[in-house]
């Protein structure tokens, strides 16, 4: 890469952790002000043109239970191509969840992206701690040719530089792109800490030039394309402040270096346009050279980790091989609907903050909850299809 890059794609967006430091329902509050206020810049049709709303839809999901009037702003923005949706339900622990609930969370959040307008075909995985060697495969088999993440490099980051080809262990291969600083590089443009994104003050457009200049000579320490990332935003995070004058700032200071505010659709058509060959890498990404994976958190709540595991086992290897095998031979109606409840409510406790126990007691007694809900509802199906199947296996009572 010469001293600029010739591209810049400035990816404006929050990563919004459902619970963590906080119950859901105190984050669900924030979420509402974020949203709104997200949605007022982008219906402004000014400067600020994109915006990312995490990987996830969840999120979503749980604001139109208390604004559904939001929604056809929402789909609005989404059909325009200014608000990214999906593709994933909830960003996940790949290493605490099995295949089966981690191909559902795919299914599901397509699903609810494409219910508010379209789901962006991205692998986006910004802070899950560390990345299944099968990811690659997973996401061919969603439609995504491409993968977005943080943590998970060793030594090999540095052969590799901020963009390769991730193969998996049958062949499927992604475009891996590594978030240079991670997701927060570039949260809070103008401030003097990155955490004054959430206060009233000031934003200083020189600061937003120092700090992109930063990363401009951090991205070129390795092998690197001549387009590049600007990730802005961070945990919880509202729209950039004042980005007009953070774009022109930016744009008088780096003339040689094209700016475009946009999404990771844009991104990866960049990276593509130029042909190139890329270094490719084979294995799980479960290193910490650049960023902490947090390893501590496989064994954190260990008994939450065992409800998982059970209320999994139910859904895959009980209920729905018994659903499918009585709806095949006309002896049941399917439980689609009520099966699908189940898969969303244990969902909600796959978060990387859920799941690895690593929130505080409020969340955690929460997904206790969650967990009974799951195991009641495929429960009262089970008990259902199996009282069912009682006259196949004996005469009829008599009277």
């Amino acid at each position: 890469m010469s001293q600029h890059p010739r591209k810049a794609v400035i990816v404006s967006h929050t990563h919004w952790d459902r619970e963590w430091y906080l119950p859901l329902h105190r984050f669900r509050v924030d979420f509402a002000r974020m949203l709104h206020q997200v949605l007022d810049l982008l219906e402004a049709d000014g400067e600020f043109r994109h915006f990312l709303l995490d990987g996830q839809t969840l999120v979503l999901e749980d604001h139109l239970l208390t604004h559904p009037e939001d929604l056809p702003g929402i789909r609005a923005m989404a059909e325009a191509g200014k608000l990214s949706l999906g593709p994933w339900y909830v960003l996940p622990d790949e290493f605490l969840v099995s295949g089966e609930a981690t191909v559902r969370n795919l299914q599901i959040g397509h699903k609810v992206a494409k219910s508010c307008g379209g789901v962006q075909k991205i692998g986006y995985m910004p802070d899950s701690f560390g990345h299944l060697a099968q990811m690659p495969q997973i996401l061919r088999g969603a439609g995504i040719d491409n993968f977005v993440y943080t943590r998970g490099n060793g030594d090999e980051i540095d052969e590799l530089g901020w963009t390769y080809t991730w193969r998996a262990p049958d062949g499927s291969e992604v475009l891996a792109f590594n978030q240079c600083e991670g997701y927060c590089n570039a949260g809070g443009l103008g401030h003097e800490e990155l955490w004054h994104a959430h206060t009233r003050r000031n934003v200083k457009p020189e600061r937003a030039v120092a700090r992109v200049g930063e990363l401009f000579e951090k991205m070129g320490q390795r092998p690197c394309d001549e387009t590049v990332l600007i990730s802005n935003g961070c945990d919880h995070f509202p729209p950039q402040k004042d980005f007009a004058s953070v774009m022109k700032a930016l744009v008088e200071a780096y003339p040689d270096t094209e700016f475009l505010h946009a999404g990771y659709p844009e991104l990866f058509a960049s990276l593509r346009s130029k042909k190139r060959t890329r270094k490719a890498y084979q294995g799980e990404l479960l290193s910490g050279k650049l960023h902490l994976i947090l390893p501590g958190v496989w064994s954190s709540r260990m008994p939450l980790k065992q409800r998982n595991d059970r209320c999994q086992m139910l859904l895959s290897s009980v209920v729905e091989p018994l659903d499918a095998a009585l709806t095949l031979q006309g002896n049941s109606e399917p439980a689609t609907g009520l099966v699908e409840y189940a898969w969303k409510k244990l969902l909600e406790n796959h978060p990387h903050d859920s799941i690895c126990g690593c929130s505080i007691d409020e969340v955690h007694r929460e997904m206790d909850t969650r967990f009974d809900q799951v195991e009641q509802t495929a429960g009262a199906i089970l008990n259902e299809k199996l009282e069912g199947l009682l006259p196949l296996f004996g005469p009829e009572p008599e009277d």
